[in-house]
């Protein structure tokens, strides 16, 4: 299972890597954003199947549950949107099918963070999952609690030239840290950086 894991984290690695510029300047977006949400679902379900081995039983339950009820809401939400391009849907429920998609990629980060709480451990491969965990789990929650104070407090509020730095800066947070964090934990659920049994 951890070698599937390894290797299924690279690769989804390698999917938000390529797949999320690709949703930003495609024309087909709604169907590079399905396909994203799917594969990455797909592929990070063995990684969640393997980390927290360190954990006691009961936390290692709760933070391989959550993970795992992410990755299905990725891949449903993929098949949403999929469904919705087809016409398979009404239109009041195609028109809310990216929704449904970005709130998956929420729960993604959040589970993230939460997760790389739980895992936090002395050694060092363990302070950087928790680490680029949080920072990663932040970079998109921080942003989406901008947004919602800008929508309900700052009515008059126009995106300007001076609004575009630090949308960029973190839109590349986010693009950057989710392969970030889930290269140190392929390196933390390798057979070396797991404690001996005595």
């Amino acid at each position: 299972m951890v070698r599937t894991a390894r290797v299924t984290g690279a690769l989804a690695a390698v999917i938000w890597l390529v797949g999320t510029p690709l949703v930003a300047i495609s024309d087909a977006e709604y169907l590079i954003m399905g396909l994203l949400a799917t594969l990455l679902g797909l592929t990070l379900t063995p990684v969640v199947l393997a980390i927290g081995e360190p954990m006691p039983s009961r936390k290692r339950t709760a933070v391989r549950l959550s993970g795992l009820l992410v990755c299905i809401a990725l891949i449903l939400s993929g098949a949403v949107l999929f469904a919705a391009l087809q016409g398979w849907l009404g239109e009041a429920v195609a028109h809310q099918s990216p929704s449904v998609a970005i709130t998956a990629f929420i729960a993604l980060f959040i589970w993230i963070g939460l997760a790389s709480y739980a895992l936090r451990g002395p050694t060092p491969i363990e302070r950087w999952t928790f680490r680029l965990g949080l920072i990663s789990g932040a970079s998109c929650v921080v942003p989406v609690l901008i947004g919602i104070v800008i929508f309900y407090f700052a009515k008059d509020f126009v995106f300007t030239n001076a609004t575009v730095l630090p949308t960029l800066l973190f839109d590349l947070l986010v693009w950057a840290s989710l392969p970030a964090w889930l290269t140190a934990v392929i390196f933390g659920i390798s057979p070396e950086h797991q404690p001996s049994e005595a």
